[in-house]
């Protein structure tokens, strides 16, 4: 039985998938940065931008999920342009800079880079292609009680923490000095 994308299902690859970002973060920075970091936005495990960009990849991306080609270029072409522009709003509402990839070659503004797009590239072929099937899979053996329980609850907690974080953020502007963009974590090495 194909897949169906209604809102519980949508809500569960959203809700695994930024946890996973988060992961990843996780393990970047300390490969990277030599030091674990909370790399998200909100203060809970969990980094909405993968979450919200699985979501919306797994709907665009059905029926062509076959396509390496298309699955890379989805990849480097998507995963930028959320990036860039994700990067743009959180700086003029905040100030801050929740990523630098200006050390980098061929970057843009800082906020996406070569490097990264044809990483998001490659990920993408391994995450839709192999990976997000078996999330699939998982999500449609849970009993729909316990979809929109954990949906509640989740929903609950993610609100009240994007209300903090948004607050935290901003105070952090507010009492900001100078023109220049705070870097909230520290750079890569």
């Amino acid at each position: 039985m194909p897949f169906e994308y209604g809102f519980y299902e949508l809500f569960f690859t959203f809700f695994f998938w930024g946890f996973a970002g988060w992961l990843v973060e996780l393990v970047d920075m300390r490969i990277e940065a030599g030091e674990f970091q909370n790399r998200g936005f909100l203060h809970m495990p969990f980094c909405p931008i993968y979450g919200v960009g699985m979501a919306a990849g797994t709907v665009a991306l059905d029926g062509v999920k076959d396509s390496y080609v298309i699955l890379f270029v989805f990849g480097v072409l998507f995963c930028s342009v959320v990036e860039y522009v994700v990067g743009g709003i959180l700086e003029k509402l905040f100030h801050s800079k929740w990523w630098d990839y200006s050390h980098m070659r061929f970057h843009i503004k800082g906020r996406v880079c070569l490097r990264n797009a044809v990483l998001f590239g490659f990920g993408a072929i391994i995450v839709f292609r192999f990976v997000q099937p078996v999330v699939e899979s998982v999500i449609s053996g849970i009993p729909m009680q316990i979809r929109v329980a954990i949906t509640v609850i989740f929903s609950i907690v993610f609100v009240a923490d994007l209300a903090f974080s948004a607050r935290k953020a901003w105070t952090y502007r507010k009492n900001q000095e100078g023109d220049a963009l705070r870097l909230i974590f520290k750079a890569h090495r």
